[in-house]
């Protein structure tokens, strides 16, 4: 007899929703999703349930494409009315809990990889080991116009940015090798200088010398989450991601 076996994810949104609309106005109790409390009862939750991964899903404007304004969206608190900021969430669910994967989502287009890179150490190191990084692009001219620019990048142009992210942030991440951590009290030894290299990156977008400040990460590197749908998404996909989103209306589509 062959066993089988599911892997669980739960698929949130740091704010007043996820995908019914309606959420936040459950006449059943209140869903105070501005504390931490409320994430940490969720991810534990998720935990009882034996799940393997609490993944949240990120954007960085709010929603005006319907009348092209903000009205509607923030009258009645859609999805995009508020999203607080995932990976901070992160680092409450990691003092918290014990077992469960903890995925937020960061964009490449609008990010630094030396910033993110020291982020989702930081969270692998408090979690011991436990955090994920689901990698978008961002899409919305809405987005650009948040970080001072009037259009997005071209769909190619942001994968081209994307792969020269990755490239070097795992430059980043693989700069401290296994073992360069030390901690000898007795000769004073923190660290070994020979195990800790520059990465000296110089591409198209980025620029940066390296090595990260924070020592090598449980996992060595954070887990990828990836859900690009178009064909240079999926190829990005396979290229760099561990677990992928994907839906698809047929087995064959799949």
């Amino acid at each position: 007899m062959s066993s089988r076996h599911m892997n669980l994810a739960g698929f949130l949104i740091a704010g007043p929703v996820a995908h019914s609309h309606a959420l936040w106005r459950n006449p059943a109790h209140e869903v105070p999703f501005l504390t931490s409390d409320y994430y940490v009862e969720v991810a534990r939750k998720l935990e009882q349930g034996k799940f393997d991964l609490i993944f949240f899903a990120d954007r960085l404007a709010v929603a005006d494409r319907y009348g092209n304004d903000k009205e509607v969206g923030i009258r009645h608190g859609d999805q995009d009315s508020t999203r607080m900021d995932p990976v901070p969430i992160l680092g409450a669910l990691s003092a918290t809990t014990r077992h469960i994967g903890l995925g937020a989502t960061r964009s490449t287009t609008y990010d630094q990889p030396y910033h993110l890179a020291r982020e989702f150490r930081t969270v692998d190191h408090l979690s011991n080991g436990r955090a994920a990084w689901n990698v978008v692009t961002s899409m919305n001219d809405s987005e650009a116009q948040n970080f001072g620019v009037e259009s997005h990048l071209s769909h190619d142009q942001r994968y081209d940015r994307a792969e020269e992210f990755m490239e070097l942030i795992f430059k980043l991440w693989d700069s401290w090798e296994e073992g360069a951590l030390r901690l000898d009290r007795a000769k004073g030894l923190y660290a070994d200088p020979a195990k800790v290299h520059y990465v000296n990156h110089k591409g198209a977008y980025f620029k940066s010398r390296g090595p990260l400040n924070i020592p090598r990460g449980p996992q060595g590197r954070p887990v990828i989450i990836q859900a690009g749908a178009s064909d240079r998404g999926r190829a990005f996909a396979v290229k760099w991601a561990e677990i992928i989103f994907n839906i698809s209306p047929t087995r064959e589509h799949m």
